[in-house]
């Protein structure tokens, strides 16, 4: 593999203010990081779920960006929200179960090309090289349109 694929990021973590921070190997984020008030963490902080999340949407919605403009459904400004849930891991601790998306959609283009809108939805999944990662044994990932 050529490293013009590759990817990289530091992490350190000071168990004395219960915090870390994370920094891209590219230098274009930095940011300080802590467990989620949830689970025993600082809410002043962001957590590792909201990161994922966060990895999670920018990668989708590019991608359904790129799908929105082949398919010429016009969506100028693409915004997807979403959610992450956790469970508990019958191996001990927390896991991810379930990502849901929800991308915005003017509710006169939905009603005019609904399944023009969620091929776009299916191919952003199907090709989000994060949404992809994410995927597996006992977790989903769900995408669908909500009008606005």
């Amino acid at each position: 593999m050529s490293d013009e694929h590759r990817y990289t990021a530091s992490s350190t973590w000071n168990p004395n203010e219960r915090e870390g921070a994370l920094a891209s190997g590219s230098g274009t984020l930095a940011t300080r990081f802590g467990g989620a008030p949830s689970l025993g963490g600082r809410a002043e902080l962001t957590n590792p779920e909201e990161l994922l999340l966060g990895a999670v949407l920018a990668c989708f919605v590019q991608t359904w960006a790129i799908f929105l403009a082949k398919l010429r459904v016009p969506i100028d400004a693409p915004h997807v929200e979403g959610s992450l849930e956790l469970d508990k891991d019958p191996a001990g601790g927390y896991r991810v179960v379930r990502i849901d998306l929800h991308a915005h959609v003017p509710a006169a283009l939905l009603a005019e090309r609904a399944a023009d809108v969620e091929k776009t939805l299916q191919l952003a999944e199907k090709y989000c090289i994060v949404s992809k990662a994410v995927k597996g044994e006992g977790r989903e990932l769900h995408a669908a349109a909500m009008a606005v």
